[in-house]
């Protein structure tokens, strides 16, 4: 069997006017793969989506991986 890739999903950020917003989504087997992806694209690669937390009153908020420094961001 060949061996199957896990997919993570990387979170992007773009400048559009001078100002930054939230980019889409990109799925890749790995940060080079996602981050030649977002540059080919104009978009830069945030982190590496882990969780999703949902809180008692139905809020909720993405955990990202910052995938230069390996730290958790909120």
């Amino acid at each position: 069997k060949p061996k199957k890739e896990t997919m993570k999903i990387y979170l992007t950020e773009m400048e559009v006017y001078g100002k930054v917003f939230a980019g889409p989504n990109i799925v890749a087997s790995s940060f080079e793969k996602a981050d030649e992806a977002a540059s080919q694209s104009g978009l830069t690669v945030i982190g590496e989506l882990d969780t999703l937390v949902v809180n008692d009153d139905d809020t909720w908020y993405p955990v990202t991986v910052d995938t230069e420094t390996n730290r958790t961001v909120h």
